[in-house]
């Protein structure tokens, strides 16, 4: 593969910001470019603002002897390779979508579209603001000082980094465990299950089961099948799995108007072995496979990993 030229990488290789930034370059009299492939990549340093080449190197698992940028110039158009963590929801909105089908670089797309001064670069904002994850209750939960944050903009700045949880149905640290790439980018794993994951199949929590409820419950193109079972969930005819059956349960348990009924059986399931419906047996299921209900230290457990339904659904993830 030819080397590129410094004008072929555009925007990624910012001659002047490079230069200000590594004043030992301008007093060697060295071509910016030619420092950077020869010296400057290998030693850390970075071509400009939106290209970290050492989070490249691991994020998308180059060999030693592989240039981040040239790798990225080579496949920027793709739109599968972001040059850094910030910039990973780009490629999947709209304008990016459309540069990629034009063979257009869509993160450059991105970036000339949104760089203002004073401005916040925030793909993930974007994604989010629009899905429905993110609900009102988030914010009850967060300390005071950082209270006061829009729910959505906390969670891109903040709340996604210590794995904190957008809202109960979606579990940032099962979902890394269920798609390693997403620690390995170190990117906004709702963001990914949002783009990505959700039409992948993968599962939000160890109970929701994404695939099956779009199938059941019609869900509407543009719309994620979390986002609808969280704007449905209190009209008690959706589920979140195909062994809670919501009609049968309702129909056998006094529940109180502000909870929905699968969170109704996480917590009375986990402590009293109720079922979900007549295909599951969770009194059978302990027996079986659990600690029983009085076994030492099982209340410090949280409720959903007490539960004998979602521990089996669990149990069936390890298999597949």
């Amino acid at each position: 593969m030819d080397e590129p030229t410094a004008p072929d990488a555009g925007r990624w290789f910012d001659a002047a910001w490079y230069l200000a930034r590594n004043p030992d370059v301008v007093r060697a009299g060295f071509d910016p470019w030619s420092h950077y492939l020869r010296w400057g990549e290998p030693e850390g340093r970075k071509p400009s603002v939106w290209f970290d080449p050492a989070w490249y190197r691991v994020a998308h698992e180059l060999t030693p002897g592989e240039s981040p940028l040239c790798h990225f110039l080579a496949r920027r158009a793709a739109g599968t390779h972001p040059p850094c963590p910030a910039l990973f929801a780009a490629a999947h909105l709209p304008d990016g979508r459309a540069a990629v089908a034009a063979g257009a670089d869509p993160y450059d797309r991105y970036l000339a579209d949104h760089t203002r001064p004073d401005h916040e670069l925030m793909p993930d904002l974007t994604v989010l603001s629009a899905s429905g994850l993110i609900g009102a209750g988030y914010a009850r939960h967060l300390p005071a000082a950082e209270a006061a944050l829009d729910p959505v903009l906390h969670y891109c700045r903040i709340g996604w980094r210590v794995d904190r949880r957008p809202n109960d149905a979606f579990d940032p640290v099962w979902y890394k465990a269920a798609v390693p790439e997403v620690a390995r980018l170190g990117i906004n794993p709702l963001t990914h299950y949002t783009l990505v994951g959700e039409a992948a199949g993968v599962w939000p929590v160890p109970w929701f089961d994404p695939v099956w409820y779009r199938r059941t419950f019609a869900v509407p193109a543009g719309e994620t099948a979390l986002a609808h079972y969280a704007r449905h969930r209190h009209d008690r005819l959706v589920s979140p799995n195909a062994l809670f059956d919501v009609a049968w349960y309702t129909g056998r348990h006094e529940i109180p108007a502000d909870i929905d009924p699968f969170s109704h059986f996480l917590v009375h399931g986990s402590v009293g072995d109720v079922d979900p419906s007549p295909r599951f047996a969770s009194r059978r299921w302990r027996h079986q496979h659990m600690a029983p209900l009085t076994a030492p230290g099982l209340h410090a457990l949280p409720l959903e990993r007490r539960n004998p339904l979602v521990h089996h659904l669990m149990f069936m993830a390890r298999l597949a």
